[in-house]
């Protein structure tokens, strides 16, 4: 294989990675937010069994506020764009499913496709591989040497302590 061949490999083995690590990214980002709207629904649905009954809305950071949900109080919902309406229980909950199952096969799709780039990083890695020159069994490997010196006890060098030692500029 010619090294001009051997390098555009390579770099198509390191744009590989880049993708995979940008799907590794956007798969990790997606995941906190399916977890975060499957933490919404499930609140959803125990709120919409409850009426004039106390529960701790979260705010944030750990911060909670207690608050009585009136009966008759609908959920208000985002549809994008930062347009928001007020619906019933029933409706947000299947929006919420709805949006769920969206991010589930966006997840799933993503997770394939790195599967592919994986293989892809795999296959040229082989190529380059396989086309390497055989240098490792042209030359020959003494295993006296290396026997003898796993055998030996490896010497100690004594460790410096940091600032007890003189040095030139002292």
């Amino acid at each position: 294989m010619e090294s001009g061949e051997a390098r555009r490999i390579t770099r198509l083995i390191e744009a590989n990675h880049s993708r995979k690590e940008a799907l590794r990214s956007q798969l990790e980002r997606l995941s906190a937010l399916l977890d975060e709207q499957t933490r919404a629904q499930g609140t959803l649905e125990a709120a919409a069994s409850q009426s004039n009954k106390r529960t701790m809305i979260p705010l944030g950071s750990g911060v909670q506020i207690p608050v009585t949900i009136e009966e008759g109080a609908l959920p208000v919902i985002d549809i994008g764009s930062g347009v928001q309406i007020e619906t019933t229980h029933e409706k947000a909950i299947q929006m919420l499913s709805q949006r769920n199952a969206e991010l589930t096969n966006l997840i799933e799709s993503m997770v394939e496709e790195s599967r592919g780039i994986e293989a892809t990083i795999l296959e040229l890695t082989s190529q380059i591989e396989e086309n390497q020159p055989e240098t490792t069994s042209e030359s020959p490997i003494e295993p006296t040497n290396q026997e003898s010196s796993e055998n030996q006890p490896k010497k100690r060098t004594p460790r410096r302590k940091r600032g007890t030692e003189l040095t030139l500029d002292d």
